[in-house]
């Protein structure tokens, strides 16, 4: 959980003690019910708007957007579209030390870890190794390397040999699509 939800749940926690504590209380010590419930729907309000801001930023994402997104904001958008193409138990990984994987997810009770590279040139070996290291760590049935580029022919052969996916540019285009198709439906 991100900092900005801890504080919050905690504001939204301390919000709904305030509006107990009247009825437990005092019951005419209105301002506390008040306070309370003001405190409360604030931090609702702040953990629910950055969810859906992201939905409605993500939601329309383009490559020319994708090529533009930071490293970090790439991993979200990949956890976001992820949701969309129906994979469930999505979870990013700590920043530092993450032993290759950034997105773990699964689908059809197979445990995927992707390693996300939002870059402008190909993708090389060390990410498929990376990415293969975090199968064990991780206990996954899968690794994927998703990039907004391409790969390397090096990397191609690694992948094949460590039967590592490898999710192009290309591939990239077609997962949009898919999610842009299903959500006109």
């Amino acid at each position: 959980m991100s900092n900005h939800e801890n504080e919050s749940l905690k504001l939204f926690i301390v919000g709904i003690l305030m509006t107990i504590g009247y009825f437990v209380f005092d019951w005419h010590f209105a301002p506390i019910l008040y306070v309370g419930l003001v405190i409360s729907v604030l931090g609702l309000f702040s953990a629910i708007y950055p969810i859906v801001s992201e939905r409605k930023r993500f939601a329309s994402a383009q490559l020319d957007t994708i090529d533009k997104m930071s490293g970090k904001e790439f991993e979200q958008y990949t956890a976001f579209l992820l949701r969309k193409l129906e994979f469930n138990g999505i979870s990013m990984t700590k920043a530092f030390g993450d032993q290759g994987i950034d997105v773990i997810a699964s689908k059809n009770g197979c445990k995927h870890g992707i390693q996300c590279k939002r870059w402008k040139n190909k993708v090389g070996n060390k990410a498929v190794q990376e990415v293969y290291a975090g199968i064990g760590y991780y206990s996954l049935d899968k690794a994927i390397v998703l990039t907004n580029s391409y790969f390397t022919e090096s990397a191609k052969q690694l992948a094949a040999k460590l039967d590592v996916e490898l999710w192009d540019r290309s591939k990239l285009i077609k997962m949009i699509e898919t999610v842009h198709t299903n959500d006109k439906n």
